[in-house]
Formats: structure tokens, C-alpha cells, sequence
């Protein structure tokens, strides 16, 4: 089957700056001049547009694919997607929907796509590999994820403070990991390395890993044979950015003691290196000693000829703690510099093209040894060999392909349990059943468990329920009030379907969502579990969350492991499973509230699998006493947390901890009372109102709306007036 090649990245030299990017274009740079393969080539670009005809010039043959921010879609190929600045997650989550919706554009344009590179940077495949698994795009494309440096590696890497979205970010790309079809690392070692990091089992990496280091390629000059020989004038160069992972200290400390115990050598210690921390730039300079600034050049922006003309003559020193290639030592040993590694670098480990003394100087890590490193460097005065990329095919071109999975006849559609405990919601519950029978899956039962119910309003309503002349509908009563996780496990007892539905007597669910995850379940039978994401709307008599505006909207991961140890980052309490998922897992009928939270937490500790839609399919209702967004009820939070995480364990090297050591980290009751305020502000009525204005005048012409906001700025500069006098 042919079909297009398609990278995406938010980096491509030389239109921007970033190793990334650089990569990515001596890929296509060596694609095109030996390709013989009848197939296209597209890059999807998630940055700010680039100019087209500049990139034609550049890369000719190849499509260019605008996948800029402006071009995300809120209602995209029939489904509806949260607005981009209401992901909860992480901010780059949306960035991978925008990917995915650019690619579903790609495919309906120019047909199949036959293999889509990533970076694994940002988790840009998250949205496009769940697309995928969910059998709504992509069929028969190999999904693939190129190692270059995640951001949740860098965040352990460098001294970089981290939030909780942090977390959600290392869980989503950790799922762009775990469900990609192909991960490439570009060095054996620090592919390994990466495993370890994302904690990935043996039989659940290698299957899929493929080692494929990328061409390098001089801007300038031609390939050195050899390198310098190194003299008592050649300069000491660090042409990396200043960045801790970088360890530029290391650099600065090392060089200076080897300018203290040779005084003669004469050479000058040159930093060119970007420097996009000015705080950390600062840092370094104030690292050399006064009496040696004479000695060091700190040069950020030099032109690429003048970096080239410098580090072709130099002993070049890299530092970097971590690089999943290190793109920029190929080119300096490339252009003729004697280099200086890091040994303890899985890019320069012993399984990798860099081996001391034969096209390197080796050391440890550290100032001490980096300057040993150095005096041996300069007293061989001898050559050393280049350090090349192996030449070999590309993985697009060797690896198999994956092919459309045949159509397989249905003889019978699975029965599906849609599970809906109730107590005194009967406002809402006939809503809710209309909503799961609507479902464009034929073969459902829904099964109301009522809890004891007390109110007359629900009362009647399950009696209606239970007197329906529809087969699918069963109501089962409990004699006395269980709670919600027994009321949910009772209706597990009671389901027949091999797959269930959780659904909360006063929520929605979308038509559509049973089919689709149904489909994803029958497709993968490792997968427990299917997450919608979600959309709130406000409770009144004529919501309808599918056509009108959502007031805030809910995101998640699936396989939330480090986020959803703090906020669920799982699902709601609707999600669809496999029957004897939730069987083996059951809820736990000692908690009062996060029953859900708690059962999610422990399937993902067992290795349960899970696939997220990326369009909304679930909509939750916000009720002004809803037990979310009651001032009572969220100063219960920590109480309830610390239920659900009090008889967990996490282990940490050899020592094992009861895991409520980490409530430490969770919300403090003061923010439990802001977010109440914070509730109770969404929900007046006021604010209401005002919402409605915004979204009345939103469709108003321009020219009205311009004026309005001139008028709006007016009047506001002249309160502002008032107030000073």
C-alpha cells in the first residue's frame, strides 16, 4: 500500500532553532537524495506559519502542512473538541489534538498515510496514536516516536521546578510511548535509558524499538579525515546551549584548573553557546575566576560560519549529562575538532560510535576528570579519527509496515451494561436513561440500582422506570441506603453485558461514545478501559450540552501513573470496561467519595490499559449542591484523599512507604476553599448572565462588536479615573 511519509514537528532548520528540528532535516535532506520509493513526503508544522514558497525552495517535492495554532478545530470530521484553552492536563495536550486534526485533514485530502514520525517531546502523538486505537483514523499507518529528549526527561534532568502539570505531561508522554506502533531511540544506551524512565517492561519496548541514528550534515566546510592535532594555541570550545542538562559548571570549573596547572598553554576558553536563561548565563560567567576572564570568551550569538570556523580548530568539550544523540559532537568531530565526552552519557556509553582514544577523549563527569582529560588530550599531541553516524536505511524504509486490519464479519453485537446508581436525582435520572438508549449501539441494557431513594420526585420516576415497556431499561432497589460504591458494585452484580458503562444518574453521555469504544475494546484485547472526555453545562430545563456552549471542560490521561496520584487524572466516574475488569477490581465500599478515583489508581497499578477519545463525549452536569461544588463538600477533600491513598504503598530504592506521605503535595484547605469560592462564583447567577452576554454579542458582526469593546474600554478607563481621585 503506498501512502505519504509524514513527520510532525513544531522544529525544522532552518526555520527555527532546536536539535529537533535540525534532525529532522538531515533526515529529509538524505530521504530525498536516495529515495526511490514511489510514495510522498509531508512535514506537518505545529509551529507559527512558515513561509511556503520558502520551504518549497528548500525542500522540494515535499508537503508542507499548517498546523498551526489558528488552525485548531473546535468541531472537526463530526466531533466536538474542548476550546484549546480549556485542557486540564497539560498545555501542549492540545498541541497533540492539533496534530491529529491536521493529519485526519492529511488523509482526507491526499489518502492513507503509510508511516507518521513524532518527536516524543511534548507528547505530540498522544492525540494521534488514541485516534488511532480508537479505529476512527489512521488505518494502516506505522505510528512512530523518535526518541529525542522528552520534556519529563529534561524536567529530571534539570533544576527545573515541577507542578502538576508536569506530571500530566510525563503520563502523556509515557501513553504516546506505551500505544505508538514504533519507538526509534538514535543510541542503543539511551534508548534503554528512556525505558527505564518510563518504566516500560522488556517484552512491552524491544518488540517495538528500532535504533536508527540520523545523518549528519556540515553547513559549512568539507568532512574532516581526521582531527586536529592540538597544540598550546588551540582553543577549548563549548558549543552547546547553556543549560544545566548541558553542564556548562562542569565545563567553566574543569577548564579553569587545567589553565591553573599548565601555564603553558595559551590558548582562550571559549563558551559559544546559546543562552536563552539569562539568570543561569550569569550564573556561569560568575563561575570563572577573576584572575582567568582574560582567558574565556563567552560568545551567545554567533552566526553558524563563525561557530564552524572556531570548533573545526578546537579540542571541543561536551559536557551534557544527558543527550538521546548529540547531534552537535557528530558535527564538531565532523568538522575537525578533537572531542571531549562525557562518559557517563548514555550517548557516548561503550555501545556507541564514540571510543576513547580512538576518535575521543573520555572522562568522567566531572571538573577533576575533565581536566585530566584535557592536559591528556593536549600531551598526546596526536589526531584522533571522526566519529560517524552509521550509514544504514531509514526506518520508514525497513521496518514492516503496518496494514489495515481486515474486516472481520459481526456476527453479534456485545451486550453492553450501562450502570446508573441513583438516589433523589429524579429531576435529572429519565434524562440521563434517554441519553445511554440513545446510543448508536443497538445491544445495551441499562440498569438503574436506586439506593433507597427518599424524595417523591425520584420515587415516582424509578417506578416509571421500572413499569417501562422498553426491555433494555431493569431497576433494581436496594431496601436501605448502601452508598455509592456499594450501589455501583451492586449493579456491576447485576450486569449480563460484556462490556459496562458507569454513568451518574444526573450526567449525559453522547451517542456515539458506546460504538466507538465498544469498536476500540473488540479491536484491543489488552485495553480495560475507554475514557471520554469530558464537558461541563449548567443545570437547567432546556440543556443541551451537545449544541451548546460548554462553560468548562475536563481532560484526562487514561493512564494518569505520577498526575493521578495527586488529582484524578484517570476518567470521571463514567468510563466504559470490560466487565471482568471491574469485576476484579470492584469499588470500595469503605470510602465515602472517590470511589472511582480509587479504583482507576489501582488498575493502573495493576498495568490496566486504557484508551482516551480525544473529542468530548461525556457531559457532566454542574448543580449548584452538587457534591463537586459544594463549599461543604470540598472542605471534605483532604479527608477523602487521604482515604483513598492511606493503605497504598510506593517504594522508593530499597524502602517502602505508606503512599499518604505525598498528601503533602495535595491541596491544603485553604485552596479547598478557594476552588469552593471559585464554584460558587461560577455558578451565580450573575455570572450566568454574563457568560450569556458574552456569547449573544460573540455573534454579533465585528464592526458592533469592535465598538462595543471601545465603548467598554472608555468607560472602564474612566472608573479607573474616578478611583485614583
Amino acid at each position: 500500500m503506498l501512502g505519504l511519509t509524514v513527520f510532525v514537528t513544531s522544529e525544522l532548520f532552518p526555520f527555527t532553532q532546536g536539535g529537533i528540528g535540525r534532525v529532522l532535516t538531515n533526515m529529509l535532506d538524505a530521504h530525498r537524495s536516495t529515495s526511490t520509493e514511489a510514495h510522498g513526503t509531508a512535514v506537518v508544522f505545529l509551529g507559527e506559519p512558515i513561509d511556503a514558497s520558502r520551504f518549497a525552495e528548500r525542500f522540494p517535492g515535499v508537503l508542507l502542512v499548517d498546523a498551526s495554532p489558528a488552525t485548531y478545530a473546535e468541531r472537526d470530521d463530526g466531533f466536538r473538541y474542548p476550546p484549546a484553552g480549556q485542557y486540564t492536563t497539560h498545555p501542549l495536550h492540545v498541541d497533540s489534538v492539533r496534530a491529529m486534526q491536521a493529519l485526519k485533514r492529511l488523509e482526507r485530502e491526499h489518502g492513507p498515510l503509510r508511516y507518521v514520525e513524532f518527536p516524543d517531546w511534548g507528547a505530540v502523538a498522544f492525540a494521534s496514536v488514541q485516534e488511532k486505537r480508537l479505529g476512527l483514523a489512521f488505518e494502516g499507518a506505522t505510528m512512530a516516536v523518535r526518541l529525542h529528549t522528552s520534556g519529563s526527561v529534561l524536567n529530571a534532568m534539570e533544576s527545573n521546578p515541577v507542578d502538576r502539570s508536569s506530571l500530566a505531561l510525563y503520563d502523556l508522554e509515557r501513553k504516546a510511548l506505551s500505544d505508538c506502533d514504533v519507538v526509534i531511540g538514535q543510541v542503543s544506551a539511551t534508548a534503554r535509558a528512556m525505558q527505564t524512565f518510563f518504566d516500560f517492561a522488556d517484552d512491552e519496548w524491544l518488540p517495538r524499538l528500532v535504533i536508527d541514528a540520523p545523518p549528519v550534515v556540515l553547513d559549512h566546510g568539507a568532512p574532516a579525515s581526521s582531527s586536529i592535532v592540538p597544540g598550546n594555541d588551540t582553543p577549548i570550545a563549548f558549543s552547546s546551549k547553556i543549560q544545566r542538562i548541558k553542564r556548562p559548571d562542569v565545563f567553566v570549573r574543569g577548564c579553569s584548573d587545567f589553565l591553573r596547572k599548565h601555564p603553558e598553554y595559551r590558548g582562550i576558553v571559549h563558551v559559544l553557546a546559546m543562552a536563552p536563561d539569562p539568570v543561569y548565563r550569569e550564573e556561569i560567567r560568575r563561575l570563572v575566576p577573576a584572575d582567568l576572564a582574560h582567558r574565556f570568551s563567552f560568545q551567545f550569538d554567533a552566526d553558524s560560519e563563525a561557530r564552524h570556523e572556531l570548533i573545526r580548530r578546537s579540542v571541543c568539550v561536551f559536557p551534557n549529562t544527558f543527550e538521546s544523540f548529540c547531534l552537535a559532537a557528530y558535527e564538531a568531530s565532523l568538522s575537525g575538532a578533537l572531542c571531549i565526552v562525557n562518559r557517563s552519557n548514555p550517548a557516548f556509553a561503550e555501545a556507541t560510535p564514540w571510543t576513547d582514544d580512538e576518535n575521543c577523549v573520555k572522562f568522567d563527569g566531572t571538573p577533576a576528570d575533565l581536566s585530566r582529560a584535557l592536559t591528556k588530550a593536549f600531551a598526546a599531541g596526536a589526531a584522533v579519527a571522526v566519529a560517524r553516524s552509521p550509514a544504514h536505511a531509514r526506518p520508514w524504509e525497513s521496518i514492516a509496515l503496518h496494514e489495515a486490519e481486515p474486516a472481520t464479519a459481526v456476527t453479534a453485537l456485545p451486550l453492553v451494561s450501562v450502570l446508573v446508581p441513583h438516589h433523589n436525582l429524579g429531576a435529572y435520572l429519565e434524562a440521563s436513561v434517554t441519553s445511554a438508549l440513545a446510543s448508536d449501539h443497538a445491544n445495551l441494557q441499562v440498569i438503574v440500582v436506586d439506593d433507597a431513594s427518599t424524595d417523591a420526585e425520584s420515587v415516582e420516576v424509578v417506578e416509571r422506570l421500572a413499569a417501562s415497556a422498553d426491555p433494555r431499561i431493569r431497576v433494581v432497589r436496594s431496601r436501605q441506603n448502601l452508598g455509592l460504591a456499594a450501589t455501583r458494585n451492586l449493579a456491576l452484580a447485576h450486569a449480563r453485558g460484556m462490556y459496562a458503562l458507569t454513568l451518574d444518574a444526573d450526567d449525559l453521555i453522547d451517542p456515539r461514545f458506546v460504538f466507538v469504544a465498544v469498536k476500540a475494546l473488540e479491536r484491543h484485547p489488552e485495553v480495560s478501559f475507554v475514557v471520554p472526555q469530558t464537558a461541563y453545562f449548567d443545570d437547567a430545563p432546556d440543556a443541551d450540552p451537545a449544541r451548546s456552549p460548554w462553560p468548562q471542560c475536563m481532560t484526562f490521561v487514561g493512564e494518569a501513573r505520577a498526575s493521578g496520584l495527586l488529582q484524578n487524572r484517570f476518567s470521571t466516574a463514567t468510563i466504559m470496561g470490560r466487565i471482568e475488569a471491574f469485576r476484579g477490581l470492584v469499588y470500595d465500599e469503605s470510602l465515602s467519595a472517590y470511589e472511582d478515583w480509587d479504583l482507576y489508581m489501582r488498575a493502573v497499578m495493576a498495568r490496566r490499559r486504557f484508551i482516551v477519545t480525544n473529542a468530548v463525549h461525556f457531559y457532566y452536569r454542574r448543580r449548584a449542591g452538587s457534591m463537586i461544588h459544594s463549599e461543604a463538600a470540598l472542605r471534605r477533600i483532604n479527608s477523602y484523599y487521604h482515604e483513598i491513598v492511606r493503605r497504598k504503598e510506593i517504594r522508593i530504592g530499597q524502602n517502602t512507604l505508606p503512599m499518604y506521605i505525598v498528601e503533602g503535595a495535595a491541596d491544603s484547605d485553604a485552596l479547598a476553599l478557594l476552588r469552593a469560592q471559585l464554584a460558587a462564583y461560577e455558578n451565580s447567577a450573575v455570572v450566568k448572565a454574563a457568560l450569556r452576554a458574552r456569547e449573544l454579542a460573540s455573534r454579533l458582526p465585528k464592526p458592533v462588536q469592535l465598538g462595543f469593546r471601545r465603548v467598554a474600554a472608555f468607560v472602564m478607563k474612566a472608573r479607573a479615573g474616578h478611583r485614583a481621585k
